[in-house]
């Protein structure tokens, strides 16, 4: 994946997030029919990349490869769950997708990703970010059906925090390919 594409995704990933984010956080009930589709194509995408990550980076390996292959499949089976629901049962699949959140929580507070060809710092929205995660992640594991106002309010402050913390993430690509092309060009 280029700088650049690497760059548009993630700005891309962060102003949705941010968009469901403000909107859970502020009105709920209007969010509600598509939250699914959108946590499963966020949850599609994130596991490719993370595929990617774990693929190509020297940290944490095994469990990005494994957090990104139950990620797609995870994505896959929220976004196709009028056909998955004979098979499986929607609370199996929101737990799955609880543990997918649980282990992204997991990479996040220690570190385990990287972006692009840059080292990822610990940073505090990271950490946060990932506790949010991981909070998320067991309420889905614990109550998969859940639709109660602190699931939406986990579920807001995640989207937005992650969607500040990916648009960040964005205009350091940015910045850094900015810089990379700036040096190849002297």
């Amino acid at each position: 994946m280029s700088r650049r594409t690497a760059f548009i995704i993630t700005l891309v990933r962060g102003i949705l997030a941010v968009s469901l984010g403000t909107i859970l956080l502020f009105q709920p009930e209007k969010t509600r029919p598509m939250l699914a589709n959108f946590m499963g194509m966020f949850w599609l995408v994130s596991g490719i990349i993370s595929l990617r990550w774990g693929a190509s980076g020297e940290r944490a390996r095994g469990v990005a490869v494994l957090a990104g292959a139950i990620g797609v499949l995870t994505g896959i089976a929220i976004l196709t769950r009028g056909l998955t629901v004979e098979w499986i049962r929607q609370d199996i699949l929101l737990s799955i997708l609880g543990v997918v959140i649980l282990l992204t929580g997991l990479l996040h507070v220690f570190g385990g990703f990287q972006i692009g060809e840059s080292h990822r710092r610990f940073t505090l929205t990271s950490a946060l970010l990932g506790i949010f995660e991981i909070v998320l992640g067991i309420v889905l594991i614990v109550e998969p059906m859940g639709r109660s106002v602190f699931f939406y309010l986990i579920i807001g402050t995640w989207a937005f925090i992650g969607g500040i913390t990916l648009i960040t993430t964005a205009l350091r690509l940015r910045r850094a390919n900015e810089a990379s092309e700036k040096n190849a060009n002297a």
